[in-house]
């Protein structure tokens, strides 16, 4: 599920190493809003402990997944312009 992921966003996904990872982005966000750090990327650094696997984007897999992309923007476009016309009885 993570390499797919990768692969539909293109950017990396890092897993973190710790089992709470929830809490721990929580905490990092309260830290980050009680002043304690600038910003949330500093708390993370003092934080965070690692982590534990990088799923980087397979290159060959980028264009099966735009090309996708398009078809569903098209069909939003069509369902959006259908929805909007008046109904005739």
């Amino acid at each position: 599920m993570m390499q797919m992921m990768a692969n539909v966003m293109n950017m990396p996904i890092r897993i973190h190493k710790s089992e709470q990872t929830c809490a721990l982005g929580a905490a990092m966000f309260a830290a980050t809003a009680a002043g304690l750090y600038d910003r949330v990327e500093d708390a993370m650094q003092a934080m965070g402990q690692g982590f534990e696997r990088t799923y980087e984007p397979q290159q060959e897999q980028l264009s099966i997944y735009a090309e996708r992309y398009e078809k569903y923007k098209a069909l939003g476009a069509f369902v959006e312009h259908r929805v909007s016309m008046p109904v005739t009885v």
